[in-house]
């Protein structure tokens, strides 16, 4: 709303380059940037200022065609159930690829290679209406219908958010093993410092429309007291491996899953002959 009493700076001074075939975390409190900053990223939103350039290319720049970097540049909303509106399964996750003038052949093709990334069976649920369907199913139907664009980069915007700790897992799990298996760059946005710490090899913590902090999880997290300062809590696990080394147990706290946890404790307990 610039020019108006309302005007608000959403963004400023934003310097980030993001690597291809990485997995990127982005955290912060509610009003950070988090999402404004990510529909920069395919061309949703345009910069007053400044530029944004996808593999060398700048995207405002005259001429260029933004269903390139749209194609390119795959984005999940949060609560991404809520952009499905086809009457079938294979409809919605077809309209984006038929959108860009993809043949018929070829959009089935994309559409089962999606829903087998995302573990639906196509042929049972193909015809069958979304809405049918459980939450956690209509999420994964969400994120088959950008997958059936096959970006290059996927940005997801707390795409748990909602779920139950199994649809949290089953989610987060057909992320991971696109990002390792297929190589597609994931950015993901979430609330939750163990699934970022878990998952990506690199975090930024946006504060007041900037980055105020960025790292890989170890040097993020090892940074405790300014992210409790910002609203931010550490890892649980992280959380309770630092107060076992406050409380004298000579442990790693850079500690970020329940294995490596355990692995800790028991050398600790072993090495003075407790178990």
């Amino acid at each position: 709303m610039a020019g108006t009493p309302y005007e608000n700076i959403a963004l400023e001074g934003i310097n980030l380059e993001i690597e291809e075939g990485s997995f990127i975390g982005i955290i912060g409190h509610t009003g950070s940037g988090k999402s404004t900053l990510i529909q920069h990223l395919n061309g949703l939103l345009k910069p007053q200022k400044g530029t944004i350039e996808v593999d060398g290319e700048d995207i405002w720049e005259k001429g260029y065609k933004r269903s390139k970097v749209r194609q390119k540049v795959g984005l999940v909303f949060q609560y991404p159930e809520h952009q499905i509106f086809e009457e079938t399964v294979y409809k919605d996750i077809a309209f984006g690829p038929r959108n860009i003038g993809m043949a018929e052949e070829d959009v089935m093709e994309q559409v089962k290679w999606a829903m087998k990334m995302v573990a639906l069976d196509f042929d049972e649920l193909k015809d069958i209406s979304p809405f049918d369907l459980s939450g956690g199913q209509r999420r994964r139907i969400a994120i088959a219908g950008v997958l059936a664009m096959d970006p290059k980069y996927l940005v997801l915007d707390e795409p748990t958010a909602g779920l139950d700790p199994r649809g949290r897992r089953e989610i987060l799990a057909h992320i991971y093993s696109m990002y390792r298996d297929r190589g597609i760059t994931i950015i993901l946005v979430s609330h939750n410092m163990d699934e970022v710490a878990r998952l990506a090899d690199k975090i930024i913590v946006m504060e007041k429309g900037s980055i105020s902090l960025s790292g890989t999880p170890e040097e993020v997290f090892r940074e405790g007291g300014r992210l409790r300062e910002k609203g931010l809590a550490l890892p649980a696990i992280t959380s309770l491996m630092t107060r076992l080394k406050e409380n004298g147990w000579p442990v790693r706290s850079n500690v970020f899953t329940a294995d490596e946890a355990e692995r800790e404790i028991l050398k600790v307990l072993r090495g003075n002959g407790d178990a």
